[in-house]
């Protein structure tokens, strides 16, 4: 095994795996250090690829670096999913396979470009697998390559400006492909073109990975194959929040839809789960981006959509025990606050905002709502927050939190924070 893989293996062997809550001590946590695919964005792709704005890599190389680095000095050990990908292929041809038979299936080709398609991935090296999945193959001759086989995949391709493999930017945004709560894998099925490729590459990664796939994780096929439901199911990771002891938050907006609310439910894996519906659109497209944990007894919470969002229990059994076939929705009013004051059984609960409606926009619309728990009251989020009125001035008032700050350049342009672009792999108990 590589030094890489070595490093991997120390780690999940010294901090072990799961997932028990979303602000105990985190242990181990998934990155990933943005590359050359971010140099795939241009302003006709832009919106697609689902970028607000052209990062420059450097300045994201070096915020993500500064923000990988905060965690390390706090305790965290910091993994790479590039890492893990080159280590999961290396070690292993029926996930080489897995991969290519994945980027073939999920390509917009007729069955003779796919056939010569596969044909071209067949001859990549591990190494190169790798890279043509994150950064994306151009339908070039300089990007294709010289073979025949090549030439022929670039004419029967028919286009040099279109991608052959698409490049996957958001993989910046790890939180949202997969969770893992308790012991238990869910590789989520996500609802844009753009990320397609993400979910097979995050399941290749934890069915192949020397150490992850002897770590005692196990991957839940919770989305039924059968089509039960008229409703194609799309979760995402922003929007799941796992409280510990059973108790599973989750948003319900543009990104993860009912269907596939309730067929996480039919897995019967969890113990209540509490539905916060939200407005189906960009600036809130993941449950994170508007409420995430900050503690034990506290959340952030962006207070113009507090008093407006419906929340739900989606009870699977009924009254007897049985197992619902149709997952039942019970309201607990449009009162975010209230619902889950009760629904958690914690009156004391804390929601720290901006002081006012305007900085509280403000805030929300550059992603400092958006925190990821280091331990209990310790978080981190982007730096530029207004000094009095803003979110961050609220939750270090009385001290009662510490908030570890990072900068927003490069990073905040695919509308994601700093809880977006981590996912626990080991994280204890509140």
């Amino acid at each position: 095994m590589n030094v890489y893989g070595s490093k991997t293996k120390d780690t999940l062997t010294q901090c072990g795996v799961g997932v028990q809550s979303e602000s105990g001590k985190l242990d181990v946590v998934l990155m990933h250090r943005p590359g050359q695919e971010l140099l795939r964005l241009t302003k006709d792709n832009l919106h697609q690829l689902l970028y607000d704005a052209i990062p420059n890599l450097s300045e994201t190389h070096q915020s993500h670096d500064i923000f990988s680095q905060y965690l390390r000095d706090n305790g965290v050990h910091v993994l790479y999913l590039a890492d893990l990908l080159h280590e999961t292929l290396a070690s292993s041809d029926e996930a080489c396979q897995r991969i290519i038979d994945g980027i073939v299936a999920n390509s917009h080709f007729d069955s003779q470009v796919s056939t010569v398609l596969r044909e071209w991935l067949n001859r990549r090296t591990p190494e190169q697998l790798a890279t043509a999945i994150i950064t994306g193959v151009g339908g070039s001759k300089d990007e294709l390559g010289t073979s025949e086989i090549a030439q022929t995949l670039f004419e029967m391709s028919n286009s040099s400006n279109d991608f052959i493999i698409p490049p996957l930017p958001n993989l910046l945004f790890v939180r949202d492909g997969f969770s893992i709560i308790e012991i238990n894998v869910f590789i989520w099925q996500m609802t844009e073109p753009a990320r397609r490729n993400e979910p097979l590459l995050l399941r290749t990664i934890f069915q192949y990975h020397p150490c992850l796939s002897e770590s005692g994780l196990k991957i839940v096929e919770w989305s039924k194959k059968d089509g039960d439901f008229s409703e194609h199911s799309t979760i995402e990771g922003g929007d799941i929040a796992y409280l510990g002891n059973g108790v599973l938050l989750i948003g319900c907006g543009e990104r993860t839809n009912r269907a596939g609310i309730e067929e996480l439910a039919l897995t019967d894996l969890f113990r209540r789960i509490i539905v916060i519906y939200m407005p189906p659109c960009r600036s809130y497209m993941h449950l994170d981006t508007i409420l995430s944990s900050v503690g034990k007894h506290a959340f952030t919470l962006h207070s113009p959509l507090a008093e407006i969002m419906e929340v739900f229990t989606v009870e699977n059994r009924d009254s007897n025990g049985n197992l619902h076939s149709n997952p039942k929705w019970i309201s607990h009013g449009s009162s975010v606050p209230e619902a889950l004051k009760k629904l958690l059984n914690n009156p004391e609960l804390i929601f720290y905002d901006a002081l006012d409606t305007e900085t509280s926009t403000s805030e929300q619309r550059q992603c400092r709502h958006n925190v990821v728990c280091l331990d209990d009251h310790h978080v981190v989020t982007y730096a530029g927050s207004d000094s009095e009125r803003g979110i961050i001035a609220q939750m270090t008032s009385d001290s009662s939190c510490r908030v570890g700050l990072i900068p927003p350049q490069g990073l905040y342009e695919g509308g994601g924070g700093a809880h977006c672009m981590t996912n626990a792999i080991r994280r204890r108990a509140k």
